[in-house]
């Protein structure tokens, strides 16, 4: 169900008519189950890439639509990389990268055969009522595998 904006135009006395209850009704559920779209990697991800790019378009570009406010976006999955080097992680919302040149976090993936947990959760404000893409993003200078199992959401607030 979609949020609707209560009505606050009220006189004393006047009578609560059968719209105006399930209006209410409708918002509660709006506020138990707040648009929500998630996506776990079923298969590793390569990536090797220079420039922030989607890291899988087809399934880590997720797309809600909000009353407008606060969107809550988390990622955590398991990196390797052959080399110690920096990955950078970023989410683009609506065609707008949210981080600097180093995106929002930037992380070192240790060498050898073994992996690193990457984990985040960022909260975007004042977001308009729409709907709205959230990308996850990376770059990094050499090749980086994403585990099969890793998460990636975003809620409404």
């Amino acid at each position: 169900m979609a949020w609707t904006a209560p009505r606050t135009d009220w006189s004393t006395g006047e009578l609560v008519a059968t719209d105006d209850l399930n209006a209410i009704g409708e918002n509660l559920v709006a506020l138990k189950d707040p648009a929500t779209a998630a996506y776990t990697t079923t298969e590793d991800i390569n990536v090797d890439v220079r420039e922030f790019t989607d890291i899988d378009s087809d399934n880590l570009n997720l797309t809600i639509t909000t009353a407008g406010g606060d969107v809550l976006v988390h990622f955590h999955g398991s990196v390797q990389r052959n080399n110690h080097r920096w990955v950078y992680f970023d989410i683009d919302v609506d065609g707008t990268r949210l981080g600097g040149d180093d995106g929002i976090l930037r992380t070192h993936i240790a060498h050898g055969d073994g992996h690193d947990i990457v984990s985040f959760t960022r909260l975007i404000q004042n977001l308009s009522a729409g709907s709205h893409t959230f990308k996850l993003q990376c770059k990094t200078s050499a090749e980086i595998k994403l585990y099969a199992e890793a998460q990636y959401w975003v809620r409404e607030a």
